[in-house]
């Protein structure tokens, strides 16, 4: 259960969301973002605006019911378990498929260097080439406002294959985070990291802003809508620094 005084909040606050407005990349075939004033001081006295986007737009959080049949929806996810000590791994020199054994490595690496890392480290956050992007006009890699840009040649960002999600599953890790729109490869129909990850019980949460993040540890929250019933929902995720 969600525990207010484990949150330390003494440390710098890193806002690592990536907002929603018209000019947020969205994954092919998702429904693109729009956000329209309904009221206004002017005429009403009082400003609305009408929100419209889909469960996966900007930062959020995959629930099992994403691509797991009678899977939780994500009212109902643990909050403690989106929550806690983290570790943020760097792999900006890398494309394409990250390996258990990457992952091994590189985690012992950062180990090494930081004595911090310890069994209590419970999140696991991946920080690659997607981390850059422009403010107002998103340049995550091959991807554009309302969709994939087929004009440019298609290159696989970092992503988990199957034997990177078994490996998380065993290091005990709660939730895995990445800044791009997918643990799994973009061209994956198969969703093997989703199906490994989600099946034992470790959430996901995609489009993170890490762009101004160094490796090292934080602590993390992340708090998804309470949308009922729902595979997904955009979140405000943040880390807190130790000083």
């Amino acid at each position: 259960m969600f525990d207010p005084k484990k949150i330390p909040v003494k440390g710098k606050i890193i806002d690592v969301t990536v907002p929603i407005s018209s000019f947020t990349p969205i994954f092919p075939g998702d429904p693109e973002p729009s956000i329209e004033k309904f009221l206004t001081l002017e005429q009403d006295g009082c400003a609305v605006s009408r929100l419209s986007f889909g469960s996966h737009t900007g930062t959020h959080v995959d629930a099992p019911s994403h691509i797991l049949k009678d899977g939780l929806s994500v009212d109902k996810l643990d909050l403690g378990s989106l929550m806690g000590k983290a570790v943020v791994l760097d792999f900006t020199r890398i494309n394409g498929a990250l390996t258990g054994n990457i992952l091994e490595k590189v985690y012992n690496d950062q180990k090494n260097n930081d004595r911090k890392i310890t069994e209590s480290v419970s999140i696991l956050l991946l920080k690659t080439k997607a981390s850059f992007r422009k403010e107002k006009n998103p340049d995550i890699p091959d991807f554009q406002a309302g969709g994939l840009d087929k004009k440019r040649e298609f290159e696989d960002p970092a992503y988990l294959d199957a034997t990177a999600a078994a490996w998380i599953v065993r290091k005990g890790f709660k939730t895995v985070g990445i800044d791009g729109f997918s643990v799994d490869s973009l061209s994956s129909k198969s969703l093997p990291a989703h199906h490994t990850l989600l099946s034992n019980n470790v959430n996901i949460v995609e489009c993170l802003d890490l762009k101004s993040v160094e490796a090292g540890t934080y602590f993390f929250l992340c708090l998804p809508l309470k949308v009922e019933n729902c595979d997904g929902a955009p979140a405000r995720a943040l880390l807190i620094s130790d000083s």
